[in-house]
Formats: C-alpha cells, sequence, structure tokens
C-alpha cells in the first residue's frame, strides 16, 4: 500500500513538472495570506493545495462544488471553470504581468556617467 502512495506521489510530482506548476503564496493569487501557500499553472488551469482546509476556510474554496475539483493522493486540484478559481489565475497573471513592467531597466542615455 506504502509503494502505491509512494507512486501517486511521484506521478503527481512528474504532473506538476509537466505542467509548468509553481508553488506561490496565497497571496499571490489574491487570496488570505492565511490560506498558506499553493501550487498554479496557468497553462492548464488549476490551483492545487495540500492544505485543502485552510484553503477552503481562507480562500473561500470551500464554495467550489465537487465537480470543478479533483483530489489525487494528498493534493486537490481546483479547475479554473469555477470562477474563483479562474478570478485567482487571473490575478496572479495580472500581477505577473505588473512585476515584468517594473522589472524592465532602464539604461541612461549616459550609461550612468555624468
Amino acid at each position: 500500500m506504502w509503494e502505491l502512495q509512494e507512486q501517486i506521489e511521484q506521478v503527481v510530482d512528474q504532473y506538476f513538472e509537466d505542467a509548468s506548476a509553481q508553488r506561490v503564496s496565497a497571496e499571490s493569487v489574491g487570496l488570505d495570506s492565511r490560506a498558506g501557500y499553493v501550487f498554479i499553472s496557468t497553462e492548464e488551469g488549476w490551483i492545487a493545495s495540500r492544505n485543502t482546509r485552510s484553503l477552503d476556510y481562507y480562500g473561500g474554496f470551500e464554495y467550489i462544488s465537487e465537480e470543478h475539483k479533483v483530489t489525487v493522493g494528498e493534493i486537490t486540484f481546483y479547475s479554473n471553470d469555477h470562477s474563483r478559481v479562474a478570478d485567482a489565475l487571473e490575478y496572479y497573471e495580472a500581477l505577473q504581468e505588473q512585476d515584468d513592467d517594473d522589472a524592465v531597466i532602464r539604461i541612461p542615455d549616459n550609461n550612468g556617467l555624468k
């Protein structure tokens, strides 16, 4: 039985890698910081968590119906087919775009020389 659990964890880890999943703070997706951290894949359109209790309570995910979530091993995946998840992913993407705009390095015309 333990071997099966280990195999499931390996499959989930591989899926995270294949889906370009990232581990981010709940704040990064517009949720209360007490929700902890989540895994997200903007490519696949989901948010996942091991700590569903905090995410449900502090993140408002308790309102996501069973048809929009799947649990595999210890990880629960929430689909962006639900507006709460879609909004969180959009928030994350907007935050990333803002950070990218702020990260542009401006080089003075005189290369910093007076």
